[in-house]
């Protein structure tokens, strides 16, 4: 009898079996669930465990076949294996190698999303994700009206388990995702009163927050959302109505908001007095200083390792010295000025290149909400590496989340029957 068991046991956990594929898609869904609560899990053990159960999957010969035919695969591997090069000419190998853990970490989970998430887990996966944002928003609420204090946050800045930068990227793309959900046939009524709830809550949570970020981003995504879905100037006007009484009303109901707006306005005034000591003055200055680096290492960067070491020997410059303020800072606080300065404009090229497919694959969706709906939310990623260095924080899963969710879903589309229902 035990030697039947144990025969059974190794049939199950044998190379190929069934239990790999289902343990990976299930990893998927704790994954999407633990993206508002932990960066540490999806971004430094999920991958490891996804890239595992992947292997033990099997089938890797359909698996790379289907890599080859993605040109958004090859040009995403271009850019990490490039950055991986750059050890060569980077002296800090340490930090480097820290630098490659979130690139490995995206890299790894839009790979097996795209080859071995099953079609009937999206939805599941989908639903993992809003269901954590909701009971993020829940205690972000309960923080705000002072009922619980968690991490030491209080109503003035009540986001738990991230910076509000972050989590205002986290609150828009919800909203978006939540109104893909609203024009799905197949969810009951009761359901759609609920996500409608869901995304009035999303959209006033993003506004009793300090995230700056999001808040911009919700306008170039709307807009985004009205050109692709509708198509019509008119309703161009509609939007702009919109996020005029939204943004207006915001201003004096929210006293978080209002403060934050005020602030921005005084520190444009600032900057234009030539005082760039202010939160987004130090970005100006950092943007200065880079490009200092930047002309003396064109082609390839200093390499992933290098970035914050030759920022601060640039300070030294006597030209660069007034900008001495800014070495504290971590990183540039700009995606695109993090990778050329990284990996100069070869990286660069390859990193738009993948972005520029990324964007390609989300206009070849047939469904017409799900594709203006996935393109909006690509356009908030692009806005805030803007202003962030998203990769390398909680954005980062979130971003590798969303791409792979969207390759998943075009290539789903391309395999399912005339007669199927486009929204899955």
């Amino acid at each position: 009898m035990n030697d039947h068991r144990s025969i059974r046991l190794k049939k199950y956990f044998v190379f190929g079996s069934k239990f790999y594929s289902d343990s990976l898609n299930m990893v998927f869904v704790l994954y999407a669930f633990l993206l508002p609560f932990s960066k540490a899990f999806p971004l430094f053990t999920a991958p490891y465990v996804i890239l595992f159960l992947w292997l033990m999957e099997g089938g890797l010969s359909q698996k790379t076949a289907k890599l080859k035919s993605a040109k958004v695969i090859y040009s995403l591997l271009l850019f990490f294996m490039f950055t991986v090069l750059s050890l060569l000419w980077t002296n800090d190998i340490y930090e480097g190698i820290q630098s490659l853990k979130y690139y490995f970490a995206i890299t790894v989970v839009i790979i097996v999303f795209f080859t071995s998430v099953q079609k009937h887990f999206l939805k599941p996966i989908l639903y993992a994700f809003l269901f954590s944002m909701f009971i993020s928003e829940m205690i972000s609420y309960g923080i705000y009206f002072e009922w619980w204090s968690i991490n030491g946050k209080t109503s003035a800045n009540p986001t738990p388990f991230m910076h509000h930068t972050i989590y205002s990227v986290f609150l828009v793309v919800t909203i978006f995702l939540l109104l893909i959900q609203l024009k799905d046939k197949s969810i009951p009524f009761k359901l759609k009163v609920f996500e409608f709830l869901f995304l009035l809550s999303s959209s006033t949570n993003l506004f009793i927050n300090g995230g700056r970020t999001g808040q911009l981003a919700l306008i170039f995504g709307t807009v985004s959302f009205v050109v692709i879905y509708y198509k019509k100037k008119m309703y161009l006007l509609y939007a702009a109505v919109f996020l005029t009484v939204l943004f207006f009303s915001a201003y004096r109901v929210s006293p978080n908001f209002h403060q934050r707006a005020d602030q921005a306005l005084t520190d444009v005034v600032k900057i234009q007095e030539g005082n760039l000591q202010n939160s987004w003055g130090w970005r100006i200055m950092m943007k200065i200083v880079s490009y200092h680096i930047i002309e003396e290492h064109l082609l390839i960067g200093v390499g992933v390792g290098d970035v914050l070491d030759e920022y601060r020997h640039a300070l030294k410059r006597e030209e660069l010295k007034k900008y001495d303020a800014t070495k504290i800072l971590q990183h540039l606080h700009d995606q695109f000025l993090q990778v050329t300065v990284e990996t100069g404009f070869t990286g660069l090229a390859f990193f738009l290149l993948f972005l520029f497919y990324v964007f390609r694959s989300a206009l070849n969706i047939r469904d017409p909400l799900i594709r203006a709906a996935l393109f909006s939310i690509l356009v908030v990623f692009i806005f805030s590496f803007f202003t962030d260095v998203p990769l390398k924080n909680f954005t980062g899963g979130l971003f590798a989340f969303i791409v792979g969710y969207l390759l998943n879903y075009t290539a789903s589309e391309k395999t399912a029957l005339p007669t199927e229902k486009m929204r899955q």
